[in-house]
């Protein structure tokens, strides 16, 4: 991997504003309201829908707030890829995957609300991002680093929570308010509308939100159709809460219904998605620094995914329908007390999910493939976290125990009357050792030691473990089912996976001065029993694969990784009204049983932005300009055929206007220079008779513009 000379001297201009150092928060809501950080939510308008991304899980450092109506991607996922060491995976338009430090899929973990979701697509076309819907003072929290226990369960590659805090909507003023906005954009005839509703009564809140998004086929920047980038959603999120003295109660259900939605990197598209979750919320505040904490929660996926409502087929045998469907339940509680000059945090995690796939063919009603039946994984986790601080030192030291069932009912299909190998196939895997258990050991410490008023100096490191996900072990038979790693191979299951435990070691600085702070971070990490693809040796998989699409699979396998890289950020003030922030990121992985890289990771890139607080004609006016560098990635995987991707660079812009205390419209083109690109995490095409190639990446939108306007009554 080469950093280009133009992303190297950006970064030296970027980096040279740092000798002014210091901390900044850039400030885009409608309401300019006030940083909400992790431990403390200040109060916010009911209206101002926003997604607040912090970066720090021992404090407060940099944040950004970004409104709904500057969304360009469906699922918001281009929000959050400016934050440091994190790029988004796409392979449609909903089915954003997070990549942290050159891991990404279900290594990621991600709250939504306080519910961890099970998809029910095992391809991960119904992502967790895919089922955030921004209400109120949503905040978007990434742990950066080392992630302490708290965080989540079986965090080896990061942890993003999205959540909006109950006690911001319980400091809400009373009454009723809400706001109503209307979004244009092109290409593909885009349309979104959003809107919100908040009534409050003394220790009482009741909030309302609804969402419609839908989107033709989006165009490249050399003018040609993006294979099925089309999507249309609808959804909306009631909550409900209440305080007595030193009971606090708040309830939220949110349903997602997605309708025809293309994902060329897969083999099918998105027929429907109806999704649904709730989650019920208790907390005992037995004084200033002592409360209780609980959370019940649980969610209900039902997806159909086909090959030919959306795409071309080639002979009607060869039609295929999923049907797939998802229930999980948990329950999180969490108690907080002082202990010995800081905090102890004490807690217990229970999550169970089951996973359902049935394949069929509508031209052929005897054919069927029982592809996962009842396959479940049920999560049994507690843990202990001491914070402490002082003048000189702050430290965060957590060690977490979880156990993991595994277990899937046996399977069939109408192919095993016909054909030896599948009949094979499903004989081992009925006979064999479906049930297992997983007993995983997380360990985390971060200290920031306090120099002087300017520089902290950080240290982290921690043991993480991930027990195998339900299609890396239940896959009975040969199919292109990866997790969103759509690599065009197929995979077969192994049953007798152990999970990965992933040790990593963390330095940085974080040097602040007047206005300005640079936050530069090296991290290096070792993953044992690394789950990846590797030749199968099975006959019959063999056999069955080479026969249906030419090629011998790949099987689920125990092997080593070694992630390195880097990630840096400075922000700061140029002046009283222009800001400026830069986000270096920068990761190398290599499997460290053979001599390959691994697969699908992410170039280096600099994001650096520019904003101006100004006025138009004495109308308030925020303008910003967004330079992206990213650089060509040529390490990359041979063992699963990947390309090398050249780098590219792009300029965005945006502007707001307050044009009433009420009113606000927003203005951004994205993609300034029509440049033509395709990101190195992108899929690669599977639709045929369209204008990307067989196998060639999915490129990105060319220049695409935005149109907003919100009003917030």
């Amino acid at each position: 991997m080469k950093l280009s000379a133009i992303a190297l001297a950006v970064a030296s201009i970027g980096l040279s504003y740092s000798s002014y150092a210091a901390n900044n928060n850039l400030h885009r809501s409608l309401d300019k309201s006030s940083t909400l950080s992790q431990e403390e939510s200040a109060p916010a308008s009911a209206s101002t829908e926003i997604i607040t991304v912090i970066g720090s899980p021992l404090r407060s450092q940099k944040s950004e707030s970004i409104t709904p109506q500057t969304n360009m991607d469906a699922d918001f996922g281009d929000q959050l890829s400016t934050l440091p060491g994190l790029s988004i995976a796409r392979n449609g338009p909903v089915t954003a995957l997070i990549q942290y430090r050159g891991l990404f899929g279900d290594r990621v973990g991600i709250s939504v609300d306080g519910v961890n979701i099970v998809g029910a697509g095992p391809n991960a076309m119904d992502s967790p991002l895919s089922h955030v819907l921004p209400e109120p003072g949503l905040i978007a929290t990434l742990y950066r680093g080392i992630v302490p226990v708290s965080a989540g369960v079986q965090t080896l590659a990061g942890q993003v929570n999205i959540a909006s805090p109950a006690d911001a909507l319980f400091s809400i003023d009373d009454g009723f308010q809400g706001n109503i906005s209307a979004s244009a954009m092109g290409s593909g005839s885009a349309q979104q509308y959003q809107g919100n509703a908040f009534y409050a009564s003394q220790d009482s809140f009741f909030s309302g939100t609804f969402m419609h998004q839908q989107r033709a086929d989006r165009e490249s920047g050399n003018g040609k159709a993006i294979p099925n980038s089309n999507y249309q959603r609808n959804g909306g999120k009631l909550r409900i809460g209440h305080q007595m003295g030193q009971h606090q109660f708040d309830a939220s259900y949110q349903w997602l219904n997605t309708n025809e939605s293309g994902t060329p990197a897969l083999a099918m598209d998105i027929t429907f998605i109806d999704a649904a979750w709730y989650r019920l919320g208790y907390r005992y505040n037995a004084d200033t620094n002592t409360y209780l904490t609980a959370n019940v929660f649980g969610n209900s996926n039902q997806h159909i995914m086909d090959n030919f409502s959306q795409r071309p087929l080639m002979m009607a045998n060869m039609a295929r329908l999923n049907t797939t469907d998802a229930v999980a339940q948990g329950l999180d509680t969490t108690f907080v007390t002082p202990w010995i000059d800081g905090e102890l945090r004490l807690g217990v995690n229970l999550h169970k999910g089951r996973n359902n796939s049935v394949i069929s063919n509508p031209n052929n009603p005897m054919f069927f493939i029982d592809n996962f039946t009842s396959s479940t994984r049920s999560t049994t986790s507690a843990f202990a976290e001491w914070d402490y601080s002082s003048n000189t030192m702050s430290s965060l030291i957590g060690l977490r125990y979880s156990r993991v069932n595994m277990d899937a009912d046996a399977v069939a299909s109408s192919l095993t009357m016909m054909n030896d190998a599948v009949a094979s196939l499903a004989e081992n895997f009925n006979n064999g050792p479906r049930s297992k258990t997983y007993h995983m050991v997380d360990v985390a410490a971060s200290v920031f030691y306090h120099v002087n008023n300017n520089i902290d100096i950080v240290l982290g490191v921690s043991q993480k473990n991930r027990a195998p996900t339900f299609f890396e072990r239940f896959t009975w038979l040969p199919l292109g089912i990866t997790g969103g790693l759509a690599d065009g191979f197929n995979y077969i299951g192994n049953l007798e996976l152990e999970n990965e435990t992933a040790r990593q070691f963390e330095i940085g600085i974080d040097y602040t001065m007047a206005s300005w702070q640079i936050s530069p971070r090296l991290f290096y990490q070792d993953i044992e029993n690394y789950i990846a693809g590797t030749p199968s040796s099975n006959m019959a998989a063999n056999m069955f694969s080479t026969m249906m699409s030419g090629s011998a699979p790949f099987i689920w396998s125990n092997t080593d990784a070694v992630i390195t890289g880097a990630d840096v950020t400075v922000n700061g003030q140029l002046s009283d009204t222009v800001s400026l922030s830069t986000v270096l990121s920068i990761q190398h992985g290599n499997r460290d049983d053979i001599d390959d890289a691994l697969f699908r990771i992410a170039p280096e890139r600099l994001l650096t932005t520019i904003d101006w607080q100004t006025a138009a004609f004495t109308i308030p006016t925020t303008m910003s300009i967004t330079s992206e560098l990213v650089g060509r990635q040529s390490h990359t995987s041979s063992l699963q055929n990947e390309d090398s991707t050249p780098g590219y660079g792009l300029l965005h812009l945006s502007t707001q206007w307050q044009l009433h205390r009420n009113v606000q419209l927003t203005a951004q083109i994205n993609n300034l220079f029509d440049k033509f690109y395709a990101p190195h995490t992108a899929g690669v095409n599977r639709v045929m008779q369209s204008d990307v190639a067989i196998g060639d990446k999915v490129p990105n939108p060319g220049r695409e513009w935005q149109i907003s306007i919100s009003y917030r009554y």
